[in-house]
């Protein structure tokens, strides 16, 4: 089954470049940020066992993640965002951090903001 997850970047530092990488290494969805938020949306799949795939989805089965990459004045960095544990639905969302202690673009792995991922749509019904 498809399912979209939409990642926003809260307070992403400006000028820095922030997209997606795919497992060819490819970027997709660049956006310079101006410091407003910024909104990925990713296409998974999920299984009926919950496992998640997808040109997205990197990692073992049982520990997939994605990755948001970022370019700004002190380098290249990538954010590696866990796709366990995501509840059940058509559409999830989730916030994070956009910077990280040092005021540069968020990197390592990170943890979604407040309760973590909402369902937005799930199985023809708006939550």
């Amino acid at each position: 089954m498809l399912i979209t997850l939409q990642i926003t970047l809260i307070d992403p530092p400006a000028r820095a470049l922030f997209c997606l990488q795919d497992k060819k290494n490819a970027l997709h969805q660049n956006v310079v940020s101006t410091g407003a938020s910024i909104v990925f949306t990713v296409p998974i799949e999920r299984d009926e066992a919950g496992k998640v795939s997808g040109m997205f989805a990197m990692g073992p089965p049982a520990g997939r993640f994605l990755y948001v990459c970022s370019v700004s004045d002190v380098g290249r960095r990538r954010a590696k965002i866990p796709l366990m544990d995501l509840p059940d639905g058509d559409h999830l969302a989730a916030q994070f951090a956009g910077k990280a202690k040092d005021g540069a673009p968020f990197c390592a792995t990170v943890k979604p903001l407040g309760e973590g991922w909402k369902v937005l749509h799930r199985k023809g019904t708006e939550i």
